[in-house]
């Protein structure tokens, strides 16, 4: 089990870092990319939900959306009931601003896939999401066992 479980790790760090260096390369950062994916899908956001969807600092996401709103990129509107929150979506220049960053990336993601499905069914997206849910649970359960 060891084996595999350091396989299956390496293989996510090794994901991990064809975005890390193509981010240097696309001069965004790793926050600004975890953002602009966010926001990419169309659908509004509040900066709480993308810091904990992405696991990106809260102060970072508030930062890059001060930032984005000020160049024009996005628009934030209240969320009903919410008394701070507030949803944050693209405007017309974010999104050409984001099908600059993001076309590249979804291209090479969808080269890759292919060739992955090509080989493999789609049900590995299944299994890595599994894992990923079981790695947090197990976690919390070895968590527990400690403070006893």
């Amino acid at each position: 089990m060891r084996e595999i479980a350091r396989r299956l790790i390496l293989a996510l760090y090794n994901i991990d870092e064809a975005y890390y260096l193509n981010e240097g390369k696309r001069k965004l950062s790793d926050a600004e990319l975890c953002v602009m994916y966010a926001l990419d899908d169309g659908k509004p956001h509040s900066q709480r939900e993308i810091a904990q969807e992405w696991l990106v600092p809260k102060t970072s996401v508030n930062t890059i959306v001060k930032r984005w709103e000020k160049d024009g990129l996005l628009t934030l509107t209240p969320i009903m009931g919410k008394r701070r929150e507030m949803h944050i979506m693209l405007t017309d220049a974010g999104r050409e601003y984001a099908k600059g960053f993001m076309g590249f990336i979804y291209r090479a993601e969808d080269k890759a896939l292919k060739r992955t499905l090509e080989k493999y069914s789609d049900e590995f997206i299944e299994v890595i999401e599994f894992f990923g849910t079981s790695l947090k649970e197990a976690f919390d359960e070895e968590s527990e066992n400690e403070k006893i």
